[in-house]
């Protein structure tokens, strides 16, 4: 299938980069990322349908707040996979 991403502002001609991100990510971070967006997305409809008292779930405020920053800021462009932790 191929890259395409269009998660950011700096994409090639706003029409989402094609081959490799201008902002150098690759066809792997960029499929993570979608993949994070699409699970924040459902823990967002969890919650609002749950009708969940947000004030009580600071652990999961943090992790999608973090989640999401790391997606539109393009600040981590790597799998984290070369990481020791």
């Amino acid at each position: 299938m191929g890259m395409f991403c269009y998660q950011c502002q700096e994409t090639a001609g706003g029409k989402g980069c094609k081959v490799r991100g201008v902002c150098g990510k690759t066809e792997e971070v960029a499929k993570l990322q979608d993949l994070l967006i699409y699970a924040v997305k459902g823990i967002a409809d969890i919650v609002v349908r749950g009708k969940l008292d947000v004030s009580g779930l600071h652990s999961v405020n943090r992790e999608v707040l973090s989640s999401l920053f790391m997606t539109i800021t393009n600040a981590n462009l790597t799998t984290g996979r070369s990481r020791s932790r």
